[in-house]
């Protein structure tokens, strides 16, 4: 996994849900259903800021490997300060749903809704979540929020959470990918999509 390098610029374009559940509509005139299926995830848009051949070069590099071995970013929190939660983990093995018991936070610190976190599995790749269900955290540190979408991979009992630097990490999507050279060494165009791979 490729980590992209902090200060190159980044910026989102664009952010985008993928979702894997769908609506039934029956042939005979009956209610419609919603069906949720686990699976569902995010995909952004980044763009780089011009600069210099020799300035772009590591970067290059890495987003070539990237391709392959996939990419991990932070999460553009907008400005938006998410505060200091404390060395925060999941509280309990095989969770499952939309529902996220967390330990070790601060006390009193507040996980407000529309916060972004992701959670990391034992081989540290992270899953984004959105919280719709905020909560305080109790004089022992423990909360329990809701989250979209559920959870899609069983954490073990301590995976570590990022709430003030939450990740997105995927495949860079596309079959090409491209760049402009242009006079005076100047590097321009620099732009990928990131999928979350589960």
């Amino acid at each position: 996994m490729i980590e992209l390098l902090t200060g190159v610029g980044a910026k989102v374009s664009n952010v985008s849900f993928i979702d894997f559940g769908g609506v039934i509509r029956p042939a005979t005139g009956a209610k419609i259903q919603r069906i949720d299926r686990m699976g569902s995830r995010f995909k952004i848009g980044v763009s780089l800021p011009v600069g210099t051949a020799s300035s772009k070069a590591a970067l290059i590099a890495d987003l070539l490997a990237a391709k392959t071995e996939g990419l991990r970013i932070n999460f553009p929190l907008q400005g938006v300060s998410q505060g200091s939660p404390g060395s925060c983990q999941v509280n309990g093995s095989g969770q499952s749903g939309t529902t996220l018991a967390i330990k070790n936070l601060t006390p009193g610190y507040s996980i407000e809704k529309g916060y972004w976190l992701s959670i990391a599995n034992t081989s540290g790749q992270h899953y984004l979540h959105n919280v719709t269900s905020g909560a305080v955290a109790s004089g022992g540190g423990l909360a329990t929020i809701s989250i979209r979408p559920m959870l899609r991979h069983s954490f073990l009992n301590g995976a570590p959470i990022s709430i003030s630097a939450p990740k997105i990490e995927g495949l860079i999507d596309g079959n090409e990918w491209s760049w402009q050279q242009n006079v005076g060494g100047m590097i321009d165009g620099l732009a990928f999509t990131i999928e979350e791979a589960e």
